[in-house]
């Protein structure tokens, strides 16, 4: 992820340090803002939303701000995918968003949120890890906190059963390409993991870090698990929840690659 700006915005922020409260979504809120949207008729599945809903809250902690005003809570991400840091205010919709959940060891799980791009250039990033920080800059504005507790909400749960429902279902015979090899092959994701063939891997305690990504334009939902051996995996699903892209990656680097055709 962008972990090296969100350090570097840190450095250009030394100065003019101010407390701003951390309201962490209740155990009940939370719940209600990681349900998943499901599509009806005629719709859209709703992976922008169900990512948003993982990442609403305020990240509020020891806060600064270059080029304007400090934000007096931090940094606000809504389930309508509006940004509010003090008087600065930018929509999601149009960018590519990212969730990132990883378990190291005995150590708490960290997550990391991260937007960019749209019509208005500009970065987001929320992370976990370090005690927490939020950072929002758009131009020569930039809304930078630290100590931001609120940020270990985006590990609390494992990322696959939020988004499984869109993935179950989905199966596909598909082209697959492994050492050279050109062949079909039925791969079905479950509820629980996804078998490429007679091969099952399981979306379980194994996994060390897992990702959601929606596209800018919502035209994709994607999938990712990485084991603890540095084998991972990978599933994609487009705008009508077709699986448009699968592969899987053993720890010796042999990759199988499939897609429709």
């Amino acid at each position: 992820m962008k972990s090296m700006l969100t350090i570097a915005c840190a450095a250009l922020l030394l100065a003019g340090c101010s407390k701003s409260t951390d309201h962490a979504p209740s155990g009940d809120d939370a719940a209600v803002q990681a349900t998943p949207v499901t599509k009806g008729d005629n719709q859209r599945p709703a992976y922008r939303a169900t990512v948003l809903g993982l990442a609403a809250g305020s990240y509020g902690g020891t806060c600064n701000g270059i080029g304007g005003p400090m934000p007096p809570e931090g940094v606000t991400i809504g389930r309508d995918g509006r940004v509010v840091a003090a008087d600065w205010t930018i929509n999601l919709a149009g960018t590519r968003l990212s969730l990132v959940r990883t378990l190291d060891g005995g150590a708490a799980p960290a997550g990391t949120f991260d937007a960019s791009g749209g019509e208005r250039p500009f970065q987001l990033i929320v992370n976990s890890a370090g005690g927490g920080s939020a950072m929002f800059g758009e131009g020569g504005h930039v809304a930078q906190c630290t100590n931001v507790s609120s940020a270990s909400n985006l590990a609390a749960k494992p990322l696959y059963p939020v988004v499984a429902h869109y993935f179950t279902g989905a199966g596909a015979t598909l082209s697959c390409v492994e050492g050279g090899a050109l062949r079909k092959t039925v791969v079905k994701p479950a509820s629980a993991g996804v078998a490429f063939g007679e091969h099952q891997l399981g979306f379980d305690a194994n996994v060390v870090q897992e990702s959601i990504s929606v596209e800018a334009d919502d035209s994709a939902l994607q999938y990712g698990a990485k084991y603890a051996d540095r084998s991972h995996v990978e599933l994609s699903v487009d705008a009508a929840g077709k699986l448009v892209m699968a592969t899987y990656t053993i720890s010796s680097g042999v990759a199988v690659m499939c897609s429709p055709g």
